[in-house]
């Protein structure tokens, strides 16, 4: 089983995931473009394949959406991870080594997307979360 590992840019938090992403995505809902100014690459793990190696209590907590909280570097910024409705954590794929590719776009519905190109047009797309 596969174990990877990413850091914020300040090495404050390290995180860490195991085995692979139930869910693997570029996510093109207003947040994530908010947050790093385009779709977002995400991998979903469950609680039980994440831990964080360091630096959990130096993380800022927020509500980003109504049952969706973001936890981000308090020293760099660095996006950490989300808790979404269901426990499960949504990790930024572009911060892990070894990689994982995208295999599909979610949030592609006008309401979410706006005018945004979606990203890797060849692959599956879902108007909304899956």
């Amino acid at each position: 089983m596969t174990t990877r590992t990413y850091t914020c840019m300040c090495g404050d938090f390290e995180g860490q995931v195991t085995g692979e992403p139930p869910l693997s995505c570029w996510c093109h809902c207003k947040t994530c473009r908010q947050q790093t100014g385009a779709p977002m690459q995400l991998g979903v793990w469950t609680p039980d394949n994440f831990k964080a190696i360091k630096g959990d209590d130096k993380l800022i907590k927020y509500n980003s959406a109504p049952t969706i909280y973001r936890n981000s570097c308090g020293k760099c910024g660095s996006f950490a991870y989300k808790v979404l409705p269901d426990g499960n954590l949504a990790i930024p794929l572009g911060a892990l080594e070894p990689p994982v590719k995208p295999a599909c776009n979610i949030m592609c519905a006008k309401e979410h997307a706006g005018e945004h190109p979606i990203m890797a047009p060849e692959l599956p797309k879902h108007d909304a979360f899956p």
